[in-house]
C-alpha cells in the first residue's frame, strides 16, 4: 500500500506538483499522466523513496517494486553477475546460487578433510536452498525472463556487457519476480516487443497488489488500467476508468470549467460595470457601490481554474547540403561479444534520400549495427564507408550523449558554435527553455529525448541514424518529430518498433537482421515492426 499526503515537489526554483493527495491500494491499477517534464518520474522517485518530497509525507507498506525508466547499471553484487543471477537475486536466491556453484567447483579440485568440509557446506548451502524453493523459483524466473523477451543465452551473460535494452528488460524481469505488494513502473514496455507487452498486460491484471505505472503506450494504458492519474501545471487529478475514458471525461471537466469560469467572468463585469456607473453618484448608491466592489473581490478569489493549454514541442531539422549519391556503405561486417555472435557478412549501401528501416528480433544486433554506422562502435569485420560530402547524426536510444554534471545549455553548446540566444531559442522549442541551468542527467526521459534529438539539429546531418527516437515521448512530441522528418529532405536509417510511427514515416527499405537481407518495405512487414 502506497499513501501520499499533500505532497510538494520542487526541482530547484522550479514547482512540479502542490498539494497532493490519494493512495495505491491493493488491486489498484493507476495510469500516472501527463506532458514530458510535468514531473511524473520526479514523482515516482519520491514514491519509491530515492528522493524526499520537498513538503508533505509519504507512507508505504509492505514490499515496493520501482522500475525506472533509466538504463543505468544498477548496484551489482559482482562484476561478473549474470542476467539470471541479476533476477533471482529480487528473492536472495542468485548470490547463495552461485555459491552452491562455487562450492562445486572446489570439492572437484580439494582432496581429504577440505573436500570433506566443502562437501558438508555443499550440501547446507543446497538445504537452504531447497527451503527457499530454489528450483522453482530458478524455473519461474526463467519463464517471466522468457517472457520479457530475454533469451536463454541471456541469461548467462554478465548484466555489465548487455546493452541498455537487455538491462531495462532484465531489470523488469528481476521486479516482477520479486515478492512485492506495490509496483511502480515508468515506461515499463520500452524494448519490449509485441508478445512481451501482451504478457505484460496480462500479468498485471492478474497482479494482486497495486499498481502505478508511467506510460506512453496507449493502448496498454487502456487495456491494464482501472484509473488515471493527471499531473498538469502543478495539479494531480484522479479520474476513474481506462485511459480513453480519461480523456473523454477531462475534456467535459475542461469545457465544464469553461462554462463556470465565463458565468463568473461575466457575473463580475457586470458589477463592475455598476461600481463605476453609481460610485460618484449619492451617498447611498456610493455605499452599496462600495459593497459590490467587496463582493467583486470575493468571487475573483473563487474563480474556477482553467488550465491554459501546454506549449508544443516544435522540431524542425533543417535542410542539409546534399551529399553524394551513396552517402553511407557498409561491406562485410561482423560483430560478436565473447561467444555471442551478433551477425556476420553484413553488406549495405544507402542511397541519398532514402528511408531505411533496420528490422529483427530482441538480439538480432539492430542497435550494434546502427552504432558501427555511426562510428560510435568498432566492427571486428569488414568496413563503413561515408560517401561524399555525408555528414552523420546520431541519436542513441539510451541518450549516451548525455553526462552527468553538465547543464542542459552546456550540452548544445558542445555540438554548436552558434550564440547563446539561439541556443536558447532552440531549447524553447523543445520546451527546454526553463530547464537550461539544470543538469541534463537530471531531466526526465521524453526531455533527455528532445535534448538529444536538439543536439542532433543543431549538427545539420544529411544523414541521420536514430535509434527509437519515440520512447519517453508524449503523443505531441511524437507528432512534431513524425512532421519534421516528412519535411527532411536527408538520409533516414531507423531501428523502431513503434508500428504506428513507421507506417506513418513510410520507409522505401528494410534491412532484416541478422541476415543482412534487403527487402522494398511495405505494409506486410509492420507486423514484423511490432515484434521488434
Amino acid at each position: 500500500m502506497l499513501i501520499a499526503r499533500d505532497v510538494r515537489l520542487e526541482v530547484g526554483t522550479r514547482l512540479l506538483l502542490e498539494g497532493a493527495s490519494f493512495s495505491v491500494q491493493a488491486g489498484d491499477k493507476v495510469g500516472l499522466v501527463g506532458r514530458n517534464g510535468a514531473g511524473k518520474t520526479t514523482l515516482m522517485r519520491t514514491l519509491a523513496g530515492y528522493n524526499p518530497p520537498t513538503s508533505g509525507s509519504v507512507l508505504r507498506s509492505g514490499n515496493l517494486g520501482y522500475f525506472s525508466q533509466e538504463a543505468a547499471l544498477p548496484d551489482l553484487e559482482r562484476p561478473d553477475m549474470t542476467a539470471l543471477e541479476r533476477i533471482l537475486s529480487a528473492r536472495q536466491i542468485g548470490a547463495l546460487l552461485r555459491r552452491i556453484e562455487e562450492t562445486r567447483k572446489k570439492m572437484e579440485r580439494l582432496e581429504g578433510p577440505a573436500r570433506d568440509e566443502a562437501i558438508r557446506r555443499h550440501a547446507r548451502l543446497q538445504d537452504e536452498f531447497d527451503a527457499k524453493g530454489g528450483f522453482i523459483a530458478e524455473a519461474e524466473a526463467k519463464q517471466v525472463a522468457a517472457n520479457l523477451g530475454i533469451g536463454v543465452d541471456e541469461l548467462d551473460q554478465s548484466v555489465l556487457t548487455m546493452s541498455g535494452g537487455q538491462r531495462r528488460r532484465v531489470e523488469l524481469a528481476r521486479i516482477l519476480f520479486a515478492e512485492t505488494e506495490t509496483l511502480l513502473l515508468d515506461e515499463p514496455t520500452n524494448h519490449l516487443d509485441l508478445d512481451a507487452k501482451a504478457w505484460l498486460v496480462d500479468f498485471l491484471s492478474t497482479y494482486r497488489g497495486g499498481v502505478l505505472m508511467v506510460s506512453h503506450d496507449l493502448p496498454l494504458l487502456d487495456a491494464a488500467i482501472t484509473s488515471v492519474l493527471d499531473l498538469d501545471n502543478t495539479q494531480l487529478e484522479a479520474y476513474r476508468g481506462n485511459y480513453s475514458g480519461f480523456l473523454v471525461e477531462r475534456k467535459k471537466r475542461r469545457e465544464q470549467r469553461e462554462r463556470e469560469r465565463r458565468h463568473q467572468d461575466q457575473a463580475i463585469d457586470r458589477l463592475e460595470a455598476n461600481v463605476r456607473r453609481f460610485k460618484g453618484t449619492t451617498e447611498k448608491m456610493a455605499k452599496t457601490a462600495r459593497a459590490w466592489e467587496t463582493r467583486v473581490e470575493r468571487m475573483k478569489s473563487e474563480l474556477v481554474e482553467v488550465q491554459k493549454s501546454g506549449k508544443k514541442v516544435a522540431v524542425r531539422f533543417p535542410q542539409p547540403n546534399p551529399s553524394g549519391v551513396r552517402p553511407l556503405i557498409g561491406r562485410g561486417l561482423a560483430k560478436s561479444f565473447g561467444d555471442n555472435l551478433v551477425f556476420v557478412d553484413i553488406d549495405l549501401a544507402i542511397e541519398r534520400g532514402e528511408r531505411l528501416i533496420i528490422m529483427g528480433l530482441n538480439g538480432a544486433g539492430k542497435t550494434t549495427l546502427l552504432r558501427i554506422l555511426a562510428g560510435e562502435e568498432t566492427a571486428d569485420l569488414g568496413e563503413v564507408v561515408l560517401g561524399h560530402n555525408a555528414t552523420l547524426g546520431y541519436y542513441a536510444q539510451e541518450h549516451e550523449q548525455i553526462q552527468v554534471g553538465m547543464t542542459v545549455l552546456d550540452h548544445v553548446r558542445s555540438v554548436s558554435d552558434q550564440v547563446d540566444l539561439v541556443l536558447r531559442t532552440l531549447l524553447g522549442h523543445f520546451l527546454l527553455a526553463d530547464k537550461i541551468d539544470q543538469d541534463a542527467a537530471t531531466l526526465s526521459g521524453g526531455e533527455k529525448t528532445k535534448l538529444a534529438l536538439a543536439m542532433v539539429v543543431l549538427g545539420r546531418p544529411n544523414v541521420l541514424l536514430l535509434d527509437e527516437p519515440t520512447n519517453n515521448l508524449d503523443p505531441q512530441a511524437k507528432s512534431a518529430l513524425l512532421e519534421a522528418l516528412h519535411q527532411y529532405r536527408g538520409t533516414i536509417v531507423l531501428v523502431s518498433h513503434d508500428t504506428d510511427f513507421v507506417a506513418q514515416l513510410e520507409p522505401e527499405r528494410a534491412l532484416m537482421m541478422p541476415e543482412g537481407k534487403t527487402l522494398y518495405f511495405d505494409e506486410s512487414l509492420l507486423e514484423l515492426v511490432a515484434l521488434a
